[in-house]
C-alpha cells in the first residue's frame, strides 16, 4: 500500500519498477538494506517486504520522509526494523556516520548527477561483494555514470533500459577497478 503524497515512487515509473526487479532478484533475507533518496519509501518498504532484516532510508527532502513514514505504518512493518532520515549525505559527516556501513544491498533511485557525487560514498557503505542497485539515470547518461561508479571498486552485474531510463546492478568488489561482470576493464 502507497500514497506517494507529493513524493517521487507511486511504482509506475519505469526507473522504480526497475529497481523493483532488482530489489526482488537481490534482497537478502535476513540482511540489511539501505535506501538512498528513498521518497514515498517503496523501495526500502519493498526490501523489508521481500525480508530483509532491517532497512535504512534518507532523503533529503523531509516531506518526503514524512511520506515515507506513513507509508511504512501503512504496510504495518514494525518500526524496529527501519529507520529513515532526512538529511544530504554529500555533504553531512554526522548523517554518513549515523548510517553507518555492512549493508548487503543499497538502491539509489535518483538523478545521475546525484549518483556520481554520491558514489564515493557507496563502498563506505556496503560490504565486500554487497549489491547497488542504480536507477533514476536517463539512458543517454547511463555510461557517464557507469565510468563514475565503477571507479570506485564496482563491477556491472546487469543493465536494463526501459522507456527511456536505465537501472544497473553492481557488485562492490574491493581492488575491482573498472571491471565488468565478464572481466573486461
Amino acid at each position: 500500500y502507497l500514497n506517494p503524497g507529493f513524493t517521487f515512487g507511486t511504482g509506475s515509473h519505469a526507473s522504480t519498477q526497475l529497481c523493483l526487479m532488482g530489489l526482488e532478484q537481490y534482497t537478502v533475507p535476513g540482511k540489511p538494506v539501505l535506501d538512498l533518496g528513498c521518497g514515498s519509501g517503496i523501495l526500502f518498504i519493498g526490501g523489508l517486504l521481500l525480508g530483509a532484516k532491517s532497512a535504512y532510508a534518507v532523503d533529503i527532502e523531509e516531506n518526503a520522509t514524512r511520506i515515507a513514514q506513513e507509508n511504512a505504518a501503512e504496510n504495518r512493518l514494525d518500526p524496529g526494523t527501519y529507520t529513515i532520515s532526512c538529511g544530504n549525505v554529500i555533504t553531512d559527516d554526522a548523517l554518513v556516520e549515523k548510517i553507518g556501513e555492512g549493508y548487503d544491498l543499497i538502491t539509489a533511485n535518483i538523478v545521475a548527477d546525484v549518483i556520481k557525487a554520491m558514489a564515493p560514498l557507496f563502498p563506505r557503505f556496503l560490504k565486500d561483494n554487497g549489491i547497488l542497485i542504480l536507477s533514476g539515470i536517463i539512458t543517454e547518461r547511463a555510461d557517464e555514470v557507469l565510468e563514475t561508479v565503477t571507479a570506485h571498486d564496482f563491477t556491472v552485474l546487469e543493465k536494463r533500459e526501459a522507456a527511456g531510463w536505465c537501472a544497473v546492478k553492481l557488485q562492490h568488489v574491493a581492488g575491482a577497478g573498472t571491471r565488468c561482470a565478464d572481466g573486461r576493464m
